[in-house]
Parts: C-alpha cells; structure tokens; sequence
C-alpha cells in the first residue's frame, strides 16, 4: 500500500465508503457487487478519455458487510434510516428478525488534481446517488500518509461479526460482579457469511477492490 500510494501527498488522499443496496439474500451481494465495481471503473475510464487529471486517480478498496434484523429500521439513527429507506430497505421479511445485509465499500482514493467534490458527484451521477450512499472524507493533515493509510485499512478492515461492537467494553453489573457485555451475531448468520465468503477463489482476497492509475 505505501508503494502503490507513494509520493501522494495527504491532501489528494481520501476515504471512500459507498453503500450499496441492503437485502435479505445474501447470495445477491455477488452482483451487487460486481455492478458497482462495473459502475466505478467504466466512471473513471468515462473521465479519462475527457479529462487528463484523471489518469492519476486511483483506488484500492474492500468490501464490509454488516448486517441488521429486519425490524430494525425504525430503531436507526436520522441519517442511516433514510439512506437504508433510499436504498430499498426490503418491505416484506418473514419475520422481523430476519436478517438484512448490509455490503458497502471503504477505500484509499488518490485523487491527483480531482477535488473530493468532483469525485464524488461523478460517483453520485453513476448510479449512487441515493441520500449519504457516498461520502468521501479528507485525510488527516496533522498526520503522516503512512499513519492514515493504516487508519484507513484498520478502519476498513474493522469486520467482527457483533452487532454493536462499538459499544464493548460495557460493564454490566451482577451478583458475580462485573461483566463484559457482548453482542454476536446468530451462529447462522456466521455460518452463512462464511459460507458465502469462501464460495468463490480468494477468500478474503475477494472483498479487495483495487482500480490503479494509468
């Protein structure tokens, strides 16, 4: 990663994370993915051919998947509520705690001379243009390029398969004294994420996207 992104200086350098659609099927996921990996790199050759500066973007990503229960929704904060409402949140389920996958892309974009502003509309103008499906954030200026690209590659590599994993650490009371609370998704939803992951060459390697510079 230092080397595919060395000599950048932080202020070309931005996080991406892209949402895309959430589903009850899982086995979906493959070509959502595969349309939008479509979608970026036919926007970004679109660009080049009209405009030079966009022969030195480039991006290297990996795709997360989270997931929720089906009654879920109205339980969302403001902003996740209307992107998943845009999105196509699914309207019928089984039950409601039938679960909905959530895939999504966090990345290290170079932008060369492209402003994050016109990286993202290009974006939003390709078929992600649902409200905060895309946001592009600018690289720390107080730290190092080295130091923020491994923030951004823990950051999007976070994966744990808990619901809340944000909020561990919480102590819970009891007779027996203090507890960590955890929450984990269902063996199931592990089993079928699994399962899911290793269905195609790659494994792990399959969740990174990476479209270089010319």
């Amino acid at each position: 990663m230092k080397q595919a992104f060395a000599g950048v200086p932080n202020e070309q350098l931005a996080l991406l994370t892209l949402l895309l659609p959430p589903t009850l099927q899982l086995s979906s996921v493959d070509a959502s993915i595969a349309a939008t990996k479509r979608r970026i790199r036919n926007m970004i050759a679109h660009r080049r051919r009209q405009d030079p500066r966009w022969d030195a973007v480039q991006l290297t990503g990996w795709w997360e998947m989270d997931r929720d229960g089906f009654g879920d929704l109205p339980g969302f904060g403001r902003n996740k509520r209307i992107a998943m409402d845009a999105l196509g949140w699914p309207l019928f389920a089984p039950r409601d705690d039938s679960t909905v996958w959530r895939p999504h892309l966090h990345g290290i974009v170079a932008l060369g001379e492209v402003s994050r502003e016109e990286f993202a509309d290009a974006l939003r103008a390709k078929g992600h243009g649902a409200p905060y499906q895309v946001d592009l954030q600018p690289f720390d200026a107080t730290g190092s390029v080295v130091k923020n690209i491994k923030s951004v590659i823990r950051y999007a590599l976070k994966f744990r398969i808990e619901t809340v994993f944000k909020a561990n650490g919480v102590a819970s009371g009891g007779a027996g004294g203090d507890v960590l609370v955890r929450s984990w998704w269902s063996n199931e939803d592990i089993r079928s994420y699994a399962e899911w992951l290793m269905s195609k060459r790659g494994g792990f390697e399959r969740i990174r996207f990476v479209v270089r510079s010319c």
